[in-house]
């Protein structure tokens, strides 16, 4: 107990929060640590994967690396340790694959082989260490040993990631591993076909409307190629679900704060879907109101700016709202576009155009949805618009890449697995990380137990 006594006492005296992604020991790293009293405190979670499959799902471990360094290799177990700390509240993730017996490896790796990785959390970066050592003894023998020579190294490697900055090569390791689990996360492929995703996702609107007993599909379509491609599948959706003797329709809609600038390519998206149906309700009132209750009630902007940019999200809400009322009074869907380029940077109103009950573009990088487009045959000056959320009065028609500070080649070479300049890489993790609350549902109190 010794060890696990000391272990413990660090953990605890560095403020540190432990996750494991256990392969060979199969969670034995996180039990033996659990039998010190108090313990519970620096442990977050711990995760036992065996399969291919499992540490890809759960950890991000990409299938390139397995086939090209096999399953006992380094280069897993640090995807696993970067899996285990990107995808966790945790500090420092320990991981390992290896052979405990009683047979060798496939490929003939000796019995008692481990590879182990150790990733930290520090000062805004994440540091990753590897070593691969062998040990005698029957299989569990070998699982304990692992255990406690993780455990035992943690501190050696924590000391060195405090004292210096990883090298070249750490850093470019843990830079693609953060890059594969938050794709995995985001259920994002790099590569696609697009009348195959076409195909798929118009199936999955179709189910979705004939599996909740419900006969409308409700949409907003502002003229970008999001709401494009997700308007003409939700009107393919109803096509075939009428097919099949289904009651369905497509209810799109024209949501505009007052006069639309770009209007004319609202409508022209709304003449390439040709839905079944199309209501224009103009928010402004609604929303001016509700700001000018609130400025009565009290509230204080800083500046005229920040006043804006409330406004801007009460739009959206507004918006929300108003799809919602369309949806109860025809027993609907609302359909949401956020696709995996605005899922990463948290670039939509919380409870405003994130409120959706499904949300088909799910997974695909902002290049992928215009591949759709194309393949569907949206108009080319649709498909290759410049992205605008339009909610800021002050700044109409601003850019997306404007307001990110990243461009969205770079998002979706994040996303893809691609090589991105060191600047966009640390301002699209820190983003992705600040807002990591937009994606996921209220925080209850059994968070905190």
């Amino acid at each position: 107990m010794e060890l696990l006594d000391r272990i413990t006492n660090y953990l605890i005296d560095n403020d540190l929060k432990l996750a494991t992604a256990e392969s060979c020991t199969a969670g034995l790293i996180a039990s033996e640590l659990a039998r010190v009293p108090g313990s519970g405190q620096s442990i977050d979670c711990g995760l036992a994967v065996y399969s291919p499959p499992s540490k890809h799902r759960y950890l991000g471990v990409s299938f390139d690396t397995i086939d090209a360094q096999g399953l006992t290799s380094e280069a897993v177990a640090c995807e696993m340790a970067a899996g285990a700390l990107n995808n966790n509240d945790a500090d420092v993730a320990l991981a390992n694959t290896g052979i405990a017996g009683p047979n060798p490896g496939d490929d003939g790796t000796p019995v008692g082989t481990v590879c182990f990785a150790w990733a930290f959390r520090h000062e805004g970066h994440h540091h990753h260490f590897c070593e691969t050592r062998r040990f005698d003894g029957e299989r569990n023998e070998v699982r304990l040993a692992a255990s406690h020579y993780a455990l035992e190294r943690l501190p050696h490697y924590h000391r060195l990631c405090r004292g210096a900055e990883a090298n070249d090569e750490e850093d470019e390791r843990s830079r693609r591993a953060v890059q594969r689990a938050i794709g995995v996360q985001l259920m994002v492929k790099p590569v696609i076909d697009p009348q195959r995703e076409i195909e798929r996702r118009c199936g999955f609107l179709c189910r979705a409307l004939c599996e909740s007993g419900q006969k409308t599909l409700v949409l907003g379509i502002s003229g970008g190629v999001d709401s494009t491609v997700a308007g003409r599948l939700a009107q393919l959706a109803v096509e075939q679900a009428r097919e099949r003797g289904k009651q369905a329709t497509f209810a799109a809609m024209r949501l505009p704060y007052g006069t639309q600038k770009d209007a004319d390519d609202a409508n022209r998206a709304l003449a390439f879907i040709r839905p079944d149906e199309v209501l224009e309700v103009n928010v402004q009132s609604g929303s001016d109101a509700l700001l000018e209750a609130l400025e009565t009630g009290g509230l204080a902007f800083q500046d005229a700016g920040q006043r804006d940019f409330v406004l801007g999200n009460i739009k959206a809400r507004q918006r929300m709202v108003t799809q919602y009322a369309v949806a109860g009074t025809r027993g609907g869907l609302v359909i949401g576009t956020d696709q995996a380029a605005e899922a990463l940077m948290g670039f939509f109103t919380k409870y405003g155009d994130g409120a959706c009950d499904v949300a088909p573009l799910t997974g695909l990088t902002k290049r992928q949805v215009r591949q759709l487009g194309r393949q569907l045959g949206a108009p080319a000056e649709l498909v290759d618009k410049a992205p605008t959320a339009d909610l800021e009065s002050l700044a109409p028609l601003k850019l997306d890449e404007e307001a990110l500070g990243v461009t969205y080649d770079e998002i979706d070479d994040f996303l893809e697995g691609r090589p991105i300049p060191g600047r966009a890489y640390d301002t699209i993790v820190t983003t992705y990380r600040r807002t990591g609350h937009k994606r996921s549902l209220p925080i209850a109190p059994g968070a905190f137990t």
